[in-house]
């Protein structure tokens, strides 16, 4: 498995399931370990409803990326 994933926004929705499903968790699964671990009650369709339209905050995808064993960073673009 890959150790470095570019997020693309157009298809955010699909690189998290595939990198959960990599890793054998489902969006279920994922959904309530980030509960657990942050103390949240969002639901996995909420979840859901959120990369599908582009309003998650960046904390939630820290968070997402933790459970997923992943840290976001920030690279400069070479233009």
């Amino acid at each position: 498995m890959n150790s470095e994933y570019r997020l693309d926004l157009d298809n955010l929705k699909e690189q998290i399931k595939y990198l959960a499903a990599v890793q054998g968790i489902t969006m279920n699964k994922l959904k309530q370990e980030v509960n657990s671990k942050y103390n949240k009650t969002d639901s996995v369709r909420n979840l859901g409803n959120k990369l599908r339209n582009k309003t998650f905050r960046v904390s939630e995808l820290a968070e997402i990326a933790d459970i997923l064993g992943y840290e976001i960073y920030l690279h400069k673009k070479m233009v």
